[in-house]
């Protein structure tokens, strides 16, 4: 009973990865107008394209971790919390968000939790372009 038990788990692992895959192919293939279009309307251009992706010259192994990587972000998550994920950049859990200001002619951008805050030495600096 144990081997079938293992046996099912190592399949649904397999299908979730297959699904993955196929799912980020097809999205990492198509143009920015056709992200956009899927965005609005929910639907994949027809017939979808079978155009060259980052996928195609990566190894499995590689593959895998991406794949877990986004297990490990995505899995057990509702559909309302990845639309939420979508449209504000981090899960309702997260308090806070960007802040944004110049220093010593560069923008620093800074994640804080009260906009008051001081920040922590983490922030990522942009040069200003001229």
């Amino acid at each position: 009973m144990a081997h079938i038990r293992s046996r099912l788990i190592r399949l649904e692992r397999q299908r979730r990865f297959l699904d993955w895959f196929v799912w980020d192919r097809i999205l990492a293939s198509l143009t920015e107008d056709e992200l956009g279009t899927y965005l609005r309307d929910g639907r994949l251009p027809e017939p979808i394209p079978n155009r060259p992706s980052r996928f195609d010259t990566m190894d499995r192994k590689t593959l895998r971790k991406l794949w877990e990587e986004d297990e490990r972000i995505f899995a057990g998550r509702s559909h309302e919390e990845l639309e939420y994920f979508t449209e504000n950049g981090h899960w309702p859990e997260q308090k806070g968000r960007f802040h944004c200001f110049m220093e010593d002619e560069k923008l620093v951008v800074e994640w804080r939790v009260d906009p008051d805050e001081q920040g922590d030495g983490l922030a990522r600096e942009l040069k200003k372009e001229k």
